[in-house]
């Protein structure tokens, strides 16, 4: 990885895609960080990249990553999450509060954000921040949500654990309606003690079935507590079940504000693929059917899915070894999502319009981001991927992973598509 520093540069003759408008091939002009101009052929002394054969997308926006900042350097470190999202095409992230300590104060959430200012700097990749809903993610006693939201907080969320009582859902939405930034809700009920979603590997194993219910169950309590505060606005995060979308389909049916999103891993696998050699497939919501599996996929298509987020889950090895029973659920994420939708892509189950709109814009409208995040906006900070879409499929490996823990269920599976170059402002980053 290289990165280079020039005041003015024009990416040449390369393919643009947005969220609203079929490629086109253009000239794209930045100047002192700040996109200038896109149009064909532009004239003018600059430092040149050829575009030629590649593809130009505004970089994107994970709206759900572990980035384990603070206390958990054991796991990832600012510097070494802030390089895989770097390599995964990503220009921001939000970071989840379910942490040592957990987010829950602001003096602890500004020393987070003082911990990672260095590595923003050097890769480019903005970090922003979610707050726990209760305090040490207890559902018991809503946090300093106003206080917290003064600080930088921009969203809410028990992340790992959904908030169980119905009294604290009602209060939280009754207050979150006047701060306007989202809650995001880590849908599941206590006390199943699964550990697989039901299918062949969960019978090879023994592993307890993790039902589907201890998810769609809390959505359903939520949008009836949802009801009495409409303004509110409600994010279901890493939707696994085709029971789930359904009331989320009707959420929105209702003009709530309900949105929701899919992890990759949940898009590319189903319970009939995965392995019971890679204890990275266990994840919290685990793979579903390949019933579920469709159900995601036309709702990303149809929206009812809003955006992929990549609940991004890096554990030590000492986590992810011994029994299934015993390892720690999560799985890498960052550096995988963009070759899982590059094949979606090639295999036509999404346009290129939907792509930007998934992996970029879609999220950073969500998360209420800056100008420059999620699409390209002449006169704003300039944010772009630079990929290959036609380099040969590579089987990705425990050598591509920049993250400090190496646990990913995407190990030994073919991605297709190669990112060439990162842009963040006066920063180009290559990678080989």
């Amino acid at each position: 990885m290289i990165q280079n520093q020039n005041t003015k540069y024009i990416i040449e003759n390369v393919s643009v895609w947005s969220h609203d408008q079929d490629p086109k091939i253009s000239d794209v002009l930045i100047q002192n960080g700040l996109l200038q101009l896109i149009q064909p052929n532009i004239k003018m002394e600059a430092y040149r990249i050829s575009g030629d054969g590649l593809v130009l997308i505004p970089s994107g926006v994970d709206a759900q990553v572990h980035l384990r900042v603070p206390g958990q350097g054991q796991k990832e470190t600012a510097d070494t999450g802030l390089k895989a999202a770097l390599k995964g095409g990503y220009s921001a992230i939000l970071t989840m509060p379910n942490t040592i300590p957990t987010i829950d104060t602001p003096d602890i959430l500004k020393k987070a954000q003082l911990e990672v200012l260095p590595f923003e700097k050097k890769y480019g990749v903005s970090v922003f921040w979610s707050a726990a809903i209760t305090k040490n993610l207890e559902s018991s006693q809503l946090t300093s949500l106003e206080e917290l939201v003064e600080a930088g907080a921009i969203a809410f969320t028990n992340d790992g654990l959904g908030v169980h009582e119905d009294g604290v859902m009602e209060e939280a939405f009754l207050r979150l309606e006047n701060l306007k930034v989202p809650l995001l809700q880590h849908a599941e009920f206590l006390g199943h003690g699964g550990v697989l979603a039901p299918g062949p590997i969960q019978k090879k194993m023994g592993a307890k079935p993790y039902p589907a219910d201890a998810e769609w169950k809390m959505v359903e309590r939520d949008l009836v507590e949802l009801r009495k505060y409409p303004k509110a606005k409600y994010h279901v995060l890493h939707v696994s079940s085709r029971k789930t979308l359904d009331f989320v389909k009707q959420a929105k049916k209702e003009n709530l504000n309900v949105t929701a999103e899919a992890s990759p891993h949940h898009l590319f696998f189903n319970t009939d693929t995965i392995s019971s050699d890679n204890l990275s497939f266990k994840m919290n919501p685990p793979i579903r059917s390949k019933e579920d599996q469709d159900a995601l996929w036309d709702g990303l298509i149809d929206g009812t899915v809003d955006f992929v987020a990549t609940d991004h889950a890096p554990h030590e090895d000492l986590k992810k070894t011994g029994s299934i029973e015993a390892a720690a659920f999560g799985t890498l994420g960052l550096e995988t999502t963009l070759g899982v939708l590059i094949k979606a892509w090639q295999d036509k189950k999404i346009s290129s319009q939907r792509f930007v709109q998934v992996f970029s814009k879609k999220p950073a409208e969500f998360l209420n981001l800056p100008e420059g995040f999620g699409e390209f906006k002449v006169g704003a900070p300039f944010h772009g991927a630079l990929i290959d879409l036609n380099a040969k499929e590579k089987v990705f490996s425990i050598e591509d992973i920049s993250s400090l823990s190496k646990n990913s269920c995407f190990l030994g599976q073919k991605l297709p598509g190669k990112l060439m170059k990162a842009f963040h402002g006066l920063n180009i980053f290559e990678f080989s």
